[in-house]
């Protein structure tokens, strides 16, 4: 310790420092005291300038590391932005791809919404007819079910066998003549679902189940028109001497015939219906018509009985004479019945004769109109006169015994263009517009 204090006290012994100016030297006396403040202060700036270096040095090196940082924190910054950028117009375009799908979906739904509409204004009125019809004939029905224990019905098959009608299903090659009727049919959406809106399930579920039950439900319609007018064909083709095409060209002038029902061409021409249902509308619109104008052909048939309250006693064609006993042909149909019993007329026309003719003996015979005149014989009186026009089941005579008669009865015949045709086969048609209109009615119901 002696030695360490003895050492510090020769290190900081007085000093002088000389300096000589001029040819004249001069000193400046530097106690103990003064080297120790100026080595202090030495050992201070050397420590501090030490000190100063190193720091610059250390932080030249962290700030190249932290500059580093920050450049991949501002890439990774970029990187994230983008990504979300990218994420935000994926997003506007599912948005957009979204509105769109609706859009367009609801605009298809709207289209075949106001199509269904009109076709089904259009089933509502050729119903309206049918149900006319219906009415005329209801009374006729009601009037034989009356006395169905007093009578025997002539609306039968002829060979004694009932004809099944069914629904027609007719598949050519020219797409506007095809009639199919398509069951368990489902409505596919696009397999693509890269190209489709990011929905939940459900809402797909739910327009493919409601494009479904549009589906259903023209189907349904599609069957019933189909089947009526197979029963109506049915009718026409009945009477064993008409055609329904030619038939209906001959009584149903072009300025005449049904035509209307909506605009649904074949081609694609309207965006957002499917062809499928855009052929399926067309179809329905036409046989529409078809069915409007065929129960206006039936119309023009004379199809019902004369009279409500009989029995069968002759039909028509060969048979033996009553009074010769011997072959001969029967122009018409005898349905025997009380003296007075009520005569209908079976189809609106024009009375052409009233009065006495030969073996016939009183007879009324009316011109329908299209070819079409009909005959009843023997009667007991006559309640139109010449040139009177008549309509649908007016009271025209009462059955009688006049003329070459064995007993009271109603003679009838039926008459196409010129010819004298088999009565039965228009009352057995008729048969037919009875069925369908009780099945119009119960639909109706």
């Amino acid at each position: 310790m002696d030695s360490l204090l003895e050492k510090l006290r020769e290190a900081f012994a007085e000093r002088q420092i000389y300096v000589r100016k001029n040819g004249s030297v001069t000193f400046v006396p530097l106690s103990s005291r003064s080297l120790v403040v100026l080595t202090i202060l030495f050992v201070f700036l050397a420590s501090w300038v030490g000190y100063a270096s190193v720091h610059v040095i250390f932080n030249n090196g962290l700030g190249a590391k932290r500059e580093q940082e920050v450049r991949e924190m501002q890439l990774a910054y970029e990187n994230e932005l983008n990504r979300l950028r990218l994420s935000y117009d994926d997003l506007n375009a599912q948005l957009v791809l979204t509105r769109d799908w609706f859009s367009e979906t609801t605009d298809n739904l709207e289209k075949r919404h106001n199509d269904l509409t009109l076709v089904f204004e259009q089933h509502a009125a050729v119903s309206d007819e049918l149900r006319k019809m219906q009415e005329s004939f209801s009374n006729i029905a009601k009037s034989n079910q009356r006395n169905r224990n007093k009578t025997e019905l002539v609306a039968r098959s002829r060979s004694g066998q009932e004809d099944r009608l069914e629904s027609r299903s007719i598949a050519n090659s020219n797409d506007d003549q095809e009639i199919t009727l398509a069951r368990n049919e489902t409505v596919a959406l696009p397999t693509d679902r890269d190209t489709m809106p990011h929905l939940s399930e459900s809402v797909y579920d739910r327009v493919s189940s409601l494009e479904l039950r549009q589906k259903e439900l023209l189907d349904a319609l599609e069957e019933k028109i189909d089947l009526r007018i197979a029963e109506f064909e049915g009718v026409i083709n009945g009477t064993e001497i008409l055609e329904p095409e030619t038939f209906m060209a001959q009584v149903l002038p072009e300025d005449e015939r049904a035509m209307g029902g909506p605009y649904i061409p074949l081609s694609e021409e309207k965006p957002g219906i499917n062809s499928e249902l855009h052929r399926q509308l067309y179809r329905i619109s036409s046989n529409l018509e078809r069915l409007e104008n065929l129960s206006s052909a039936v119309a023009k048939i004379p199809l019902s009985l004369p009279i409500h309250d009989y029995r069968v006693t002759s039909g028509f064609g060969p048979r033996l004479d009553p009074f010769k006993k011997r072959a001969a042909f029967h122009a018409g149909v005898d349905f025997g019945t009380a003296s007075g019993t009520p005569v209908y007329a079976t189809l609106s026309g024009t009375v052409t004769r009233s009065g006495y003719k030969g073996p016939y003996g009183l007879v009324v015979e009316i011109d329908h109109g299209n070819g079409f005149r009909s005959r009843y014989g023997h009667l007991a009186r006559s309640r139109v006169r010449r040139g009177q026009a008549v309509e649908f089941q007016q009271h025209i005579a009462d059955a009688g015994n006049s003329g070459r008669s064995t007993g009271p009865h109603l003679h009838y015949e039926v008459w196409y263009e010129g010819k004298v045709r088999d009565p039965l086969a228009f009352l057995d048609a008729g048969k037919q517009i009875f069925n369908i209109a009780e099945t119009i009615s119960t639909e109706a119901n």
